[in-house]
């Protein structure tokens, strides 16, 4: 039992271990989360509950073909499925073994070589191997890994690689060919034994510390056993019963091909069974052993021991992206510009990581098009939240455009975007690109304006005529065979009003009783002609007519004339308008009513 002063001795002292721990860059581990308590570990591939997913829920079986899809939709949490086929169903050839003197502890180039053959040791080939990660409810990653083998024969002792170079790679020739790619510090390799009686004897996890240059630590990080309710951190099951390929609810959902030479008891009949001790999986909770970032590359493989240093055999190599990215793109409202024919959209690109631990890379945005002609001029970047100072900078040319040079786990970088054209809210994706290590490009993500969204973010375009007409008086004029006539002069406005967002370009008014209407500068008089109005300007005409008895009204009091006018446009954008008729109303002794000269008389 503590004293109270012992207690507070011991808090501090190990507050104080902890700081120092964190202060020296060292990540202190996480409480282990049994990877048994997420996924169905055992021993099968299928019978999976939505709490406890199973292979048969991860992946969809392509069969009567080899392989195996991902599912459309994964069960909540998981993420980047593999499956890797490694057999040829009619012949005994593989292309893909190590050749010899490859080993665990040296790095991948040079180190590694790998090579084809016609004919594979039944008791170290491997049929299939998957993988899938999972971000549980105390956000820790965890991935899943598993594969079946040919044969059972004596004690099976595998291993399996989680890689973060994306470029690990080796394409067997005819002899022996050198891998491409590198060691990656935190690289981590699983290794396990286990008998034809289906049991796990040991798994382990060790880590790779240090680059190219580095080596492979020696001291596991990790150490369990059988998955059976222990609270292990890495634990695995082999299947313990035959698993059969065959029939509507067969036990394996894919194809497989198996030795079957050395039945374990009759259930073992087909080569598409498994029999006891072929099917091995297992899982591993990499946040608990302090291990984080992005894996890119999966590796499983059979070996002679669980000796670091051991043989090893055939391997099966997928990829295994388990770092992603979100990208989305919205739109504002789209604005007319000063041309009064194109517009301008506003865009916000958001590019998020979605990855559960790990730290991305060089993130970019790139312009990408929807249509073959989109009638845009210019992308232009208008402001931007990552570190990179980029605003100004154009996205037409479909260059990608460096936005970010890292983003944490769960981080955002937001980048505004004003693209300018003839569209009216213009509907297009944005491209974005991340690397899962300084100076790779090999997470992408698009983000589109879907039709629909983007109708909500249309101009509102806007346009009207307005047309007044006034009376300018009454003359006396010479008229024919010598006599006097009467004429009445009218002056017609026609005005694009300040509210209008689009020029409109106007047919000359058409006045009941003016035969000709003549354009003139509103303020000179001077004759012009120019029938396109921006908002807010008008366009004066000028015009007269020669009034009858038929067109007098109130005589003899007020005796007046009156005719109307009107008008008809087309916007620049869109829409046809219409405005009138206006009226006007000529006296012809007025003087006290509008202040227009009674007749005045130029017969003469």
């Amino acid at each position: 039992m503590f004293s109270s002063t012992k207690l507070r001795k011991a808090l501090s002292a190990f507050a104080l271990c902890c700081l120092g721990v964190m202060g020296m860059g060292i990540t202190p581990f996480a409480l282990a989360d049994n990877p048994a308590n997420y996924f169905q570990l055992d021993g099968d591939m299928k019978g999976g509950t939505q709490e406890k997913p199973d292979w048969s829920d991860v992946f969809d079986s392509n069969l009567p073909a080899v392989g195996a899809t991902p599912k459309a939709s994964l069960p909540s949490g998981f993420s980047s499925p593999t499956f890797v086929v490694d057999f040829f169903p009619a012949t005994s050839n593989d292309n893909s073994l190590f050749a010899t003197g490859s080993k665990d502890t040296l790095n991948i180039t040079p180190g590694w070589q790998c090579k084809k053959t016609n004919n594979v040791n039944d008791k170290t080939d491997i049929n299939n191997a998957y993988a899938v990660a999972y971000i549980n409810p105390n956000n820790h990653l965890i991935v899943y890994f598993a594969l079946d083998v040919a044969s059972n024969d004596g004690t099976k002792d595998v291993g399996f690689w989680f890689l973060k170079d994306p470029d690990v790679s080796c394409p067997a020739g005819g002899g022996s060919t050198p891998f491409v790619g590198n060691h990656t510090d935190g690289d981590v390799l699983i290794v396990s034994e286990f008998t034809n009686g289906g049991r796990v004897s040991e798994i382990k996890a060790y880590r790779w510390n240090g680059g190219a240059n580095g080596s492979l630590g020696t001291t596991a990080i990790a150490s369990g056993g059988e998955c059976n309710g222990d609270a292990f951190n890495v634990c695995a099951k082999v299947n313990t019963a035959v698993l059969n390929g065959d029939g509507a609810n067969a036990d394996v959902p894919w194809l497989v091909k198996s030795k079957t030479s050395n039945p374990s008891g009759p259930a073992y009949t087909s080569s598409k069974d498994l029999d006891i001790g072929m099917f091995f999986e297992g899982g591993i909770d990499l946040t608990a052993i302090g291990i984080s970032g992005c894996f890119n590359r999966y590796l499983a493989d059979t070996r002679s021991s669980t000796s670091l240093g051991a043989t090893i055999f055939d391997f099966a190599l997928g990829d295994f992206s388990n770092c992603s990215i979100a990208a989305t793109k919205v739109c504002a409202q789209a604005t007319v510009n000063s041309d009064f024919a194109t517009f301008t959209s506003p865009f916000t690109a958001t590019v998020t990581n979605s990855s559960p631990s790990g730290i991305i890379y060089d993130v970019t945005i790139n312009e990408s098009f929807n249509f073959a002609n989109t009638g845009e001029t210019s992308c232009t970047i208008t402001s931007n939240t990552g570190d990179q100072s980029v605003n100004g900078t154009e996205l037409i040319t479909g260059t990608p455009v460096k936005v970010a040079s890292s983003l944490a786990p769960g981080a955002s970088v937001t980048v505004g975007i004003s693209c300018t054209g003839s569209l009216n809210s213009f509907q297009n994706a944005i491209h974005a690109v991340a690397g899962s290590a300084p100076g790779q490009s090999d997470i992408t993500k698009d983000a589109v304006v879907s039709a629909a969204s983007a109708s909500a973010c249309l101009a509102t375009v806007s346009a009207d005529l307005d047309i007044t007409k006034a009376c300018q008086g009454m003359q006396l004029v010479a008229g024919t065979n010598g006599l006097v006539a009467l004429q009445a002069d009218v002056r017609v406005e026609v005005t694009n009003p300040s509210t209008s967002n689009q020029s409109v370009t106007i047919t000359t008014p058409v006045d009941t009783k003016v035969s000709t209407l003549n354009q003139v500068d509103c303020t000179t008089g001077v004759a012009k002609s120019d029938l396109v109005l921006s908002p807010n300007e008008t366009a004066c005409f000028l015009g007269s007519y020669n009034p009858t008895n038929a067109d007098l009204v109130n005589p003899p009091s007020s005796a007046a004339f009156t005719d109307g006018v009107s008008v008809s446009g087309e916007g620049s954008i869109s829409g046809t308008f219409t405005a009138g008729p206006a009226n006007a109303t000529c006296y012809l002794c007025d003087t006290d009513v509008d202040g227009i000269p009674d007749v005045l008389d130029l017969s003469d």
